[in-house]
């Protein structure tokens, strides 16, 4: 059976993009390779680097455009993407049925805003992985999903977008499960600490939300002299606003491009 472990990134922040990965494999992933939630892995001190050995070599890539077509991810169209970045290389750590994952960029998620909650689009953007994956693999396939959020049922959420019918498995406050034509999927409370693969996709989310903030800051801090990075998140996001808001009519940057509204 193909097991694929799905997770989100990304879903706080004030800027930056959602990132929802997916990585698939037919059994356990080779050792010797540190592979664990992005949280524990990654910091802001060390950088992108404590994931590269783990996330470029499952799906190696020369350049951030490679990687983000090897996880059949559109080219980007915000200004700030289209400087080339160059990522190293890496030895190869196994390979992986599948690579996947959504990348919802601030104006997408501000408009998905509009008609839904924060936690519904959370779930409409792994629901398309989880679809696109069944379509690509006719199964059987073990679907393995970080819980998001408080959400305990999901039922009705799968029979509209990914299949019908869906037999409810559980539902319980660690786990909710269904089983759909040909999958089963799980909805896990720390899932990324429970499941190699849940783990990994966390990993390669994470991976790509922070190259696209390289990107993101060194736009704006080559257009606003002495303008500090940021992370996206709290306090340092409200400040980050600050200083460039005078800038963005100059810019020609729309503020639905920069700030989620939620």
């Amino acid at each position: 059976m193909l097991t694929v472990g799905i997770d989100e990134v990304g879903y706080g922040p004030k800027f930056g993009p959602l990132v929802v990965a997916a990585v698939a494999a037919a059994g356990p992933l080779p050792l010797g390779i540190r592979i664990a939630d992005s949280k524990r892995i990654f910091s802001q001190a060390r950088g992108v680097s404590s994931l590269e050995p783990a996330v470029l070599g499952f799906v190696p890539a020369a350049t951030f455009a490679e990687l983000l077509e090897r996880l059949a991810i559109p080219p980007l169209p915000a200004p700030w993407y289209a400087a080339p970045l160059a990522l190293p290389s890496v030895p190869r750590a196994g390979r992986l049925e599948a690579a996947r994952a959504a990348f919802v960029e601030t104006s997408d998620f501000n408009a998905a805003a509009t008609r839904v909650n924060k936690s519904e689009i959370l779930f409409e953007t792994a629901a398309g992985l989880i679809r696109d994956l069944r379509r690509d693999h006719p199964g059987p396939i073990r679907f393995v999903v970080g819980k998001q959020g408080g959400r305990r049922f999901y039922r009705k959420g799968l029979e509209r977008l990914v299949a019908e019918p869906v037999e409810t498995v559980e539902e319980s406050r660690g786990r909710s499960a269904y089983r759909i034509p040909g999958a089963e999927i799980e909805f896990l409370v720390d899932a990324e600490d429970r499941h190699e693969l849940v783990a990994l996709a966390s990993m390669v989310g994470k991976y790509v939300r922070e190259c696209a903030m390289k990107l993101f800051n060194d736009w704006w801090a080559a257009r606003i002299e002495g303008l500090r990075r940021t992370a996206g998140y709290g306090l340092d996001a409200r400040r980050f606003w600050k200083d460039i808001r005078p800038h963005l009519d100059g810019l020609g940057v729309h503020p639905d491009a920069v700030l989620r509204l939620r």
